[in-house]
């Protein structure tokens, strides 16, 4: 698999994709990021992936997460994306808060990125988008990039 691809774990949030236009997102200033909702996007992103490491998945509730990504983040899904994420960065380990990047012109999402660290010592993003409610609407693992 080329490693260019980015690796959409949420195949129908193409949607979501067309707002991450760097042009309508701002980084976030260290001081003014909610912490409560950092470390909630943080640990929701470790459980993921931990659970899909372990050959399991993760069961999102509705309070998590927005019904397309309940629905959509299923076990199969789940465990075929951790294969090629195995297989292209090895197994997962953990993850480090890098920046916060705020919607403007009307998309309201706010994209926590994060540096993983994956056996192959490579530069991975895990990208955990939330919603104006602060539910899980969007959750990506890919090559870094420094923008978005």
């Amino acid at each position: 698999m080329n490693k260019s691809i980015c690796l959409l774990l949420i195949s129908f949030s193409l949607t979501l994709t067309n707002c991450h236009s760097q042009t309508h997102y701002i980084k976030a200033d260290t001081s003014n990021i909610d912490k409560e909702e950092l470390s909630f996007a943080k640990s929701l992103s470790n459980k993921i992936l931990t659970e899909q490491k372990n050959g399991g998945y993760y069961v999102l509730s509705n309070e998590e997460a927005t019904a397309k990504m309940t629905e959509g983040l299923n076990e199969s899904l789940q465990k075929k994306s951790y294969q090629q994420i195995k297989s292209m960065f090895g197994d997962y380990k953990d993850l480090k808060f890098e920046s916060l990047m705020i919607g403007t012109k009307g998309n309201k999402y706010s994209i926590y990125r994060f540096k993983g660290n994956f056996d192959s010592n490579s530069d991975v993003e895990i990208r955990a988008v939330l919603d104006q409610q602060k539910k899980l609407a969007g959750f990506f693992i890919k090559p870094w990039k420094e923008n978005l």
